[in-house]
């Protein structure tokens, strides 16, 4: 039995393309758990006020795992495409590929805007301070964009073979 699940995985990573396509599945995994995490966490932060100093410094962590998992996903993409290029041409590639630059550019505004503002409000965290009641609607929009752009990419990836 063991044996035999060992054999079916010797064959299936021996085709390049089938790693490839292991490897841009995990990252994407990754990528969308750290996104899950550190944007709830963002969420949560109304609620659970105390945990603020926390969520900062696991947000750093799991932004590392995000930008990680985008580069695996970006370098293994790329592999992807030039194995079958005519997949550019169709609209769910195109769908997705604009929902990837969206958050890929939101992810940039969440990493050198809401973060580091996160970490200087974590330790002084005062729900009724203005300036904390600014950023929980600021990083809310953006951890909001974040996370339904990730796993809508997500399901556009399973969907795909059903439409």
């Amino acid at each position: 039995m063991i044996s035999g699940f060992i054999g079916l995985f010797q064959n299936a990573f021996s085709d390049p393309y089938i790693l490839i396509r292991f490897m841009h599945l995990a990252a994407a995994v990754v990528a969308i758990g750290a996104v899950t995490v550190t944007d709830s966490m963002l969420m949560l932060l109304h609620f659970k006020q105390k945990f603020a100093p926390v969520f900062a410094k696991l947000a750093s962590v799991l932004s590392l795992l995000v930008w990680i998992g985008l580069a695996v996903l970006g370098f293994t993409g790329i592999y992807l495409i030039s194995q079958y290029p005519e997949n550019v041409h169709g609209w769910f590639f195109q769908t997705k590929m604009v929902l990837v630059s969206i958050v890929f550019f939101n992810g940039i505004v969440l990493n050198e805007k809401v973060t580091p503002r996160f970490r200087n409000l974590a330790d002084d965290w005062d729900p009724e301070s203005i300036e904390v009641i600014k950023f929980e609607r600021f990083a809310g929009v953006f951890a909001l964009i974040s996370i339904i752009g990730w796993w809508t990419i997500f399901f556009i990836i399973f969907a795909n073979q059903y439409v």
